[in-house]
């Protein structure tokens, strides 16, 4: 099978001058092995001296992926042209030294791939651990090093075919939970963490294993302002009262953002509800407008925001970001990013304008789009609240 994410990324690690590159972060390494890296927690983030790191050549086929033992299984399985090996981060039954089980494995693996003299080797500078940098330098001191980041965050601005597929179905899984949030609201006088718990099921139900989730469900007043996180809480629902939901799904390495605002009990709106609504909603549709090839990032946000402004309100933050093997990914919808748009890029684009802290009022409306030569595909369509 074609490994096309990692062409993408050679491709780029050689337009930066590199040689090699360490790869550390998860979204990175999900991309270019196609193993769906775990979201750490518990024991195994704790034992762990470091998570899955991949070793990748840019100008030859060096492809090997470094694990801890608990996870070699499922990376054999599951990874995309990359040798697994593994190291032992801990042994029930007898002592383990899991960090110099780890070093001596990198070490063996840099010098078994030819890693010497003044290579080029790019790493992650956010996340690559410093004992491992240390054994990087006492074992090739000539060593050139370079940030690996903005390398790959351009190959990864273009999704791939297969990206695309799994960036639909995530919206999926995701139009799964906005579907079941908008039969909970019909109704009044539900807990918000019933609520969640609802949506979460059917999601998860949709995409046939547990989820990692997060996002925000919040009712009534608590809706006049960004406030992360702010719900779900112990609160019953209102009839009359606004539901704002934004909820990230990530599924089979690949995420979903969307954002809806409605109405609880099936009251009529106000009309200070509906002007946000609508105001959010306009908001959207002229913001996809602009992601045509040709135009720019900040184009999208400035429609946005004229959008908002014939409303009479404000805009609250950006209008939005590119989203893939993270939620959120460059480039933003902000007013002064300037990066082409170009086909295969996919953005979640949530404008929203609030009340205040003196207020009680609030809309987001947010869903993906495929940039295509065409125009826009909308992904995750589910039904608007307003």
């Amino acid at each position: 099978m074609s490994n096309q994410e990692l062409e993408q990324a050679r491709a780029e690690l050689r337009n930066l001058g590199a040689d090699f590159a360490l790869l550390s972060s998860g979204e990175n390494i999900t991309y270019v092995t196609h193993y769906e890296v775990p979201t750490e927690f518990g024991a195994l983030a704790t034992l762990a001296f470091m998570p899955p790191v991949a070793l990748i050549g840019a100008r030859d086929s060096t492809a090997i992926l470094l694990t801890p033992s608990f996870y070699e299984a499922a990376a054999k399985a599951r990874s995309s042209g990359f040798e697994v090996l593994a190291y032992e981060p801990v042994n029930w039954f007898v002592p383990t030294d899991g960090r110099a089980n780890f070093l001596n494995l990198l070490g063996d693996t840099l010098r078994a791939a030819g890693i010497s003299g003044s290579v080029r080797l790019a790493v992650e500078e956010k996340t690559f651990a410093l004992a491992a940098l240390q054994h990087v330098a006492n074992i090739n001191p000539q060593a050139q090093l370079l940030d690996a980041s903005a390398a790959l965050s351009t190959a990864r601005m273009i999704k791939t075919p297969r990206e695309l597929d799994k960036l639909r179905f995530a919206a999926e899984v995701n139009k799964a939970g906005h579907t079941e949030l908008l039969r909970q609201t019909r109704e009044a006088g539900k807990n918000e963490f019933a609520m969640w718990s609802a949506v979460t099921q059917a999601m998860e139900m949709k995409a046939g294993h547990p989820l990692f989730v997060f996002g925000e469900l919040v009712t009534g007043a608590r809706c006049k302002m960004v406030d992360y996180p702010g719900g779900p809480k112990d609160v019953i629902t209102q009839p009359g009262d606004l539901a704002l939901m934004d909820m990230s799904p990530r599924v089979d390495g690949y995420w979903s953002d969307t954002t809806n605002t409605m109405v609880i009990g099936g009251v009529a709106a106000t009309d200070k509800q509906r002007r946000y609504g609508v105001a959010a909603r306009e908001a959207f549709h002229a913001a996809a407008e602009m992601l045509r090839p040709g135009n720019r990032a900040q184009d999208a946000y400035f429609a946005a925001e004229a959008t908002f402004e014939r409303h009479g309100l404000t805009i609250g933050h950006y209008a939005g970001h590119q989203i893939g093997v993270t939620v959120n990914e460059a480039p933003r919808l902000v007013p002064y990013d300037e990066t082409p748009i170009r086909a295969g890029m996919v953005f979640s684009i949530e404008p929203g304008a609030y009340e205040g802290i003196d207020g009680d009022t609030g809309a987001r409306m947010e869903k993906s789009v495929i940039v295509h030569q065409s125009g826009p595909e909308i992904i995750c369509d589910f039904e608007w609240g307003f």
